[in-house]
């Protein structure tokens, strides 16, 4: 791995991450039961998805260990209610969860370092790529896609550290 790569990443620090498509920076965003209007029932909170219009949140990246090509991070985001930890549910969804147990690290896999950040692949304990899958219609009018490790259009995200 590149050291300059280690050297910025190979330890605990806040940040956000963006979904990278055709030059462009999507940013993620926390799913909100009145996102949707067709169902018959609400969605819940807390998915991680990409689209909208406002900032990706900051998250911490609690740095766990690395292999040759990958680095290892628990990954969570602070609530009012308390920490809640990014988890994957039983049919592949990322969310962040605030009560259910979460252990799992997850797999940042390098590609290339830029200017911008880290661009790179998010991966699953099991070593899965997380993918995109059109979601609509949102209230706002908004693109918006889940986030699945077992579905979806493999998708490339930025890591940009914040200060």
């Amino acid at each position: 791995m590149d050291e300059h790569i280690l050297a910025n990443y190979a330890k605990s620090f806040r940040g956000k991450l963006y979904q990278r498509a055709l030059g462009s920076d999507i940013p993620l965003r926390l799913s909100h039961r009145d996102d949707k209007f067709t169902w018959q029932i609400p969605p819940e909170d807390d998915w991680l998805q990409a689209g909208g219009r406002k900032e990706s949140p900051v998250m911490d990246f609690r740095f766990d260990s690395r292999t040759e090509d990958r680095l290892h991070y628990h990954i969570s985001i602070a609530s009012e209610a308390g920490i809640k930890k990014l988890g994957v549910s039983r049919n592949g969804y990322l969310g962040f969860y605030l009560h259910a147990k979460v252990t799992d690290y997850w797999k940042i896999e390098p590609l290339h370092l830029s200017a911008e950040g880290l661009l790179c692949h998010l991966r699953d304990q099991r070593g899965y790529r997380v993918g995109a899958i059109p979601d609509g219609p949102h209230r706002s009018g908004d693109k918006v896609d889940l986030l699945n490790v077992d579905e979806g259009q493999i998708v490339t995200f930025l890591l940009k550290p914040t200060n």
